[in-house]
């Protein structure tokens, strides 16, 4: 039955019950009915009743001759095998059996659903309201009124100065959403406060009962600084947007989070970013013909002129607000994603269905499969040091690919640094993908399509940076998790095996951070998402095979892990709150 959640209300009901069942009361015998116990059964002694003493005096207590009194529920079973009722006993009335469910409601299949005309969980039911039922969820409607017009898997909120010229591409993913049985709707967002934009986010969670946000454009972000790694550091945050309860504090009064109370995150939330002043990308003045001259499945560049306007690739790029970029002129780049993911949920992998397991030089005793056997059949983990170099990594993922990675390499914002003999080897961001511009030697169209990056500040969506570039800028990436700051999910476990459940990218890290990631904020404070969070891997043994949840207390040699992050210099130079502050003022009242 029900009674752990309803045992509040059941006994205010026994306090408030005016008309109840009168089974056993004292003075009288324990069997009110000849022949019946108090829960009928049939009675062992053929229905005399009372206490086996002297006279049969229901007073004089169970054993013989001995006196006392006899608690009148002791003993008595008031269950009534109705598994949307209440069952007690009370010694002044005996068994009573309070209804959990709503007046407006019937129990069916040992549940409480409410009565045709009338929406709700059961337990609380209300009049639909009118309209309910039409397919669209307008007006008063709300989830839990109405939740067969107002249930949706996901909120997308669009950055308004963008959201024209991605409708066509918005509508196609809708539409292939619904084919999944999955709904979303989209949301326009003019630009406020990231305080304003949590509260639309619930808002509209609350309104259509969402499991997450996707939130497309020039995004405001929560920031938050601390002593990590022996480091001071400062970066922006998302699980700020995640969970509805926490309290954040700012001791110093400077504008970032220093504090926060156990998190604990009730949805999850993913972007696909953009930098300062989007409004110029889509301006005919300022970039007339990189999203008109999109074409699905063409060149990564459209024209010379798409080049000249968002020089993606180029070593003379800038992320400050007077010389925009690629992330800045992101609708072009959105388009071509929109695309991957319609081929992906409607023809399947993009990839080679295996993972790469790729473990640089620092952590090699640490590589194994991670529970990525359970979603696929071939796991390639390379971690000896005379393989873990920048060419096997690059070999790989350009040859045959592979749907997912899984990568330890060091890395700042914009390249992952691959180590042989104590020198790092680079790859920068703007090598990600194919460029006219650029040497086919130096450019890497990796074939992979979701990627969980161990590596430092890879994913600080701030800045132009490597989460991104995986995902926008090849002809095959879809979905990133990472860190805005020095950290990463070393424990992946629960993440993966999730992900092997069939649940979304979203959901499988919501439940991983609410099981393992809030437990430490040196390694994860700064984990976020990038791209769709409802995508769902199509491994060859998602499904099939299925390994338990991990559990277990972390690795005696994670001082050890940790010791090589703070061992390794911090990157000079990062973005800062202030800098945030000065390019995105839209953003601060």
């Amino acid at each position: 039955m029900m009674r752990a959640m309803f045992d509040e209300r059941a006994a205010s009901a026994r306090r408030a019950l005016a008309v109840c069942i009168l089974v056993c009361i004292p003075g009288a015998t324990l069997s009110c009915i000849p022949g019946l116990d108090v829960d009928g059964d049939p009675r062992a002694d053929g229905g005399q009743g009372g206490a086996a003493g002297a006279g049969g005096d229901a007073g004089e207590g169970g054993a013989a001759g001995t006196g006392g009194t006899v608690d009148p529920c002791e003993g008595v079973r008031c269950d009534d095998g109705n598994a949307c009722t209440d069952d007690s006993c009370d010694p002044a009335i005996g068994c009573i059996h309070v209804p959990l469910c709503d007046a407006n409601a019937t129990c069916v299949a040992a549940a409480c659903v409410c009565k045709p005309g009338y929406v709700g969980d059961g337990y609380e039911c209300s009049a639909t309201p009118p309209g309910c039922g039409d397919g669209a969820c307008t007006g008063s409607e709300d989830f839990a009124q109405c939740p067969a017009d107002c249930d949706h898997d996901l909120i997308v909120i669009v950055e308004e100065v963008i959201a024209g010229v991605l409708s066509s591409s918005l509508d196609t993913y809708l539409s292939d959403l619904e084919a999944e049985g999955l709904r979303g709707r989209v949301e326009p967002w003019t630009p406020g406060t990231v305080d304003e934009l949590k509260t639309l986010i619930f808002a509209q969670v609350d309104k259509y009962g969402a499991e997450g946000a996707f939130l497309i454009g020039n995004m405001p972000a929560a920031w938050y600084e601390q002593t990590a790694f022996e480091t001071h550091e400062e970066f922006p945050i998302d699980l700020f947007l995640q969970d509805r309860r926490a309290v954040w504090g700012d001791y110093d009064a400077d504008g970032i989070y220093d504090s926060h109370s156990r998190l604990e995150l009730d949805i999850y939330v993913s972007r696909l970013q953009t930098l300062p002043h989007a409004e110029e990308c889509v301006s005919s003045a300022s970039f007339p013909t990189c999203p008109l001259a999109f074409e699905p499945g063409g060149a990564f560049y459209a024209s010379e002129a798409c080049l000249d306007q968002c020089p993606s690739r180029l070593t003379t790029q800038s992320w400050h607000p007077s010389h925009p970029d690629v992330e800045c002129c992101g609708t072009f780049f959105f388009k071509r994603y929109f695309e991957r993911l319609h081929e992906y949920r409607t023809q399947g992998s993009l990839v080679h269905e295996s993972a790469f397991v790729f473990v640089d030089d620092d952590w090699s005793t640490w590589a194994e499969a991670f529970c990525l056997d359970s979603i696929y059949s071939t796991v390639h983990i390379v971690n000896d040091i005379q393989e873990t170099t920048k060419e096997k990594y690059i070999d790989t993922l350009t040859g045959q690919g592979a749907e997912f990675v899984y990568h330890w390499t060091h890395a700042t914002p914009d390249s992952l640094l691959v180590y042989v003999d104590d020198v790092a080897h680079q790859i920068h961001r703007t090598q990600i993908g194919w460029s006219p511009w650029m040497s086919p030697t130096l450019t890497y169209n990796l074939e992979t399509s979701f990627v969980n990056l161990f590596s430092c500040e890879a994913a600080r969506f701030t800045v132009p940076n490597m989460g991104m570039a995986m995902t926008l800028q090849t002809d095959f990436g879809l979905a990133i998790i990472g860190s805005t700051k020095r950290g990463g999910i070393w424990d992946p476990d629960v993440f993966h095996t999730s992900l092997s459940y069939g649940e979304p990218w979203g959901e499988a890290y919501r439940v991983w951070y609410n099981d393992r990631g809030y437990a430490d904020d040196e390694w994860h404070l700064g984990m976020v998402l990038l791209g769709d969070p409802l995508l769902t891997l199509t491994g060859d043994l998602t499904g099939i095979v299925e390994l338990a949840r991990p559990q277990g207390e972390p690795p005696a040699d994670l001082d050890a892990l940790r010791q090589t992050i703070i061992d390794t210099p911090p990157v000079e130079d990062l973005d800062t709150f202030e800098q945030y502050r000065e390019s995105n003022p839209q953003f601060f009242e």
